[in-house]
């Protein structure tokens, strides 16, 4: 059992983990080039997990296994490592930690140069982009022979996120979707129902001016609602639209539904100023602390990831809210997003007919064990009900936890596309627009599908 206390006060380091290896993935555009004149190189510099590192027999082969969590959350991924040695005798998995920034940069260095590990967990979003430049192998032979291994097991928007024109190139580790968190206390203030949250746009539209406290000349003490404060993907999908075509590989943000979302954004930058919403945006302390701005009540409804509920428990226990499904247009339906990361055999890898063994093992059975450590989610659609042991084991928590899971059925994923990078970042810079005014929204979203359709076309080979 994982003490409650200690769990929650890595809560923040574990998530920017995850975080960095999308950042990181920015490096992935050199493999090519690094292909074809990098200079052997050395493992990198790693920190062992103390788990799983015990010196196998001589005659028992090695399978090296680098991962991107440390600190506790490393330890928990040595223990997942160490149950598989202790279960099993045919190879020895030997578990390394490369720092979080680094990770893949050193992996696709190592792949270039030919000594990669036999096995990695990158950040799932990536998958497509390290089977376009050739720095993963296809899994698509494995699966088929695996007796227990069937893509239908597992929730689409996670498996789907694996695969690259009909081939499996990774097996989905954890998940992690969104849903709407609201302060039911304000809505007591403002003479509402706490009960009666906010289902479509127009009542968190509703819920948002009836708590809001400022102006857009005075400036804000209280923001009812930011919509682009998360992720900013999830607007297009609550407006009923889609931002790629997998199957024609065309970019897709000019669509009635997308536009629709943008004026969303433009109706809350009018009404509030964006400017004067910005300024109060930049202002707030970093989410899932304890300067977090729902934490301390500068927001009255946030869309937070399932894994800040740990958060809460730790920095806000007394704070009264609500968790609900996102808000979505009207006329539309529920969506949210599936997030997390995927186990690879690097291209290169030593002994990947036994990697994949354990690949398989981690994509089934680690997660589970990873999920009550962690207080992740599973992405596999018989495994829902395991429960993490950092939240409070009642039927609040327990609620939230089933919602937040409910999500996976519905959520999208990021593009599959070896543009993605550049993508959020085209959409990112499209919101912005459109809150300082700058472009219509329709203008935005043209720019950023004709900036990434461009990039696109390069990578595929098309331009």
């Amino acid at each position: 059992m994982v003490e409650q206390s200690d769990f929650v006060s890595k809560r923040l380091t574990r998530r920017q983990l995850l975080l960095g290896m999308g950042k990181a993935g920015a490096a992935l555009g050199a493999l090519s080039a690094l292909a074809a004149c990098a200079a052997p190189v050395t493992a990198p510099e790693t920190e062992s997990s103390g788990a799983g590192t015990q010196a196998a027999a001589q005659d028992t082969p090695t399978i090296q296994y680098w991962t991107f969590w440390a600190d506790r959350w490393g330890e928990f991924q040595g223990k997942i490592v160490e149950e598989y040695n202790n279960a099993h005798e045919d190879f020895h998995v030997e578990i390394l930690i490369v720092p979080w920034g680094e990770l893949a940069t050193k992996l696709l260095t190592a792949v270039s140069a030919g000594n990669p590990p036999d096995f990695s967990i990158i950040n799932r979003s990536e998958v497509v982009e390290w089977a376009v430049r050739g720095g993963v192998l296809p899994l698509t032979d494995y699966i088929a022979t695996s007796d227990n291994t069937n893509p239908d097991d597992w929730f689409e928007s996670a498996w789907t996120e694996c695969v690259w024109e009909g081939t499996s190139y990774a097996q989905p580790f954890e998940s992690g979707t969104y849903a709407a968190w609201y302060n039911t206390a304000f809505i007591e203030e403002a003479g509402g129902d706490p009960a009666a949250l906010p289902t479509t746009w127009s009542e968190a539209d509703a819920y948002a001016e009836a708590v809001t406290q400022g102006s857009a000349t005075d400036g804000y003490t209280r923001v009812g609602l930011i919509p682009w404060l998360a992720r900013r993907d999830l607007i297009g999908w609550l407006g009923g639209g889609e931002w790629y075509d997998e199957q024609n590989q065309i970019i897709t943000a000019v669509t009635p539904e997308n536009i629709a979302g943008m004026e969303w954004v433009k109706q809350y930058a009018d009404q509030y100023g964006g400017e004067t919403l910005e300024r109060f945006r930049q202002s707030l302390g970093g989410g899932d602390s304890e300067d977090d701005p729902f934490f301390r009540e500068q927001l009255g409804s946030v869309w937070k990831g399932s894994w800040t509920l740990s958060a809460k428990v730790e920095y806000a226990p007394d704070l009264a809210f609500d968790v609900r499904p996102l808000p979505y247009r009207d006329g539309t339906s529920n969506a949210s997003v599936n997030q997390g990361s995927a186990c690879v055999l690097p291209k290169g890898s030593p002994q990947p007919d036994l990697a994949y063994q354990f690949l398989n093992w981690m994509s089934i059975d680690g997660v589970a064990m990873w999920v009550p450590f962690a207080a992740d989610m599973v992405s596999r659609k018989d495994q829902t009900e395991i429960y993490p042991d950092a939240l409070p084991d009642d039927e609040q928590y327990r609620g939230y936890w089933q919602l937040y899971n409910d999500a996976l059925a519905y959520a999208h994923h990021e593009p599959a596309m070896p543009a993605r990078l550049l993508w959020n970042d085209q959409l990112n810079a499209a919101v912005d627009a459109v809150v300082r005014g700058t472009k219509t929204p329709e203008q935005a979203l043209q720019d950023a599908q004709d900036a990434t359709q461009r990039e696109l076309d390069q990578a595929l080979g098309k331009g």
